[in-house]
């Protein structure tokens, strides 16, 4: 949880992104990507090239996308319309997301959503260290 935080921090003031690598439910490494968006204060888009390298990496690994991750630096963590039409469009890859908000930049909120392709949005329990985190504002 820490280096998704810090992540988001380190980019701010824009939106930071990247995938959660393992396997089923359970996230073992954080791959950060850039953000190669026009607007990366509010919207968010991985450089292709490292997309491709992560797909290569989780192959030869064995191991699957857990989650996406990106940051809101200025509005709550929920996905936003953009980002749930963009989860549509990943859904092969992954369907839960994970979203930081830095709106109170010393009390980030961690929250995790399941997208499904008929754009439902539903919110996740974070688990760390084997004990429920709901993160919540």
């Amino acid at each position: 949880m820490g280096e998704l935080i810090s992540h988001a921090l380190q980019d701010d003031p824009n939106e930071c992104c990247g995938l959660l690598l393992g396997s089923g439910d359970e996230a073992d490494e954080l791959h950060r990507m850039s953000n190669v968006n026009k607007k990366p204060i509010s919207r968010y888009t991985m450089q292709p090239g490292e997309l491709v390298e992560a797909q290569e990496k989780i192959k030869k690994s064995n191991r699957e996308f857990v989650a996406i991750y990106h940051s809101h630096t200025f509005t709550q963590g929920y996905p936003s319309l953009i980002d749930i039409k963009n989860a549509v469009n990943v859904s092969s890859i992954a369907t839960r997301h994970i979203i930081v908000s830095l709106v109170e930049k010393t009390r980030p909120v961690v929250r995790a959503f399941s997208i499904n392709a008929e754009s439902e949005v539903t919110e996740l329990v974070i688990q760390t260290d084997g004990e429920p985190y709901r993160a919540s504002d």
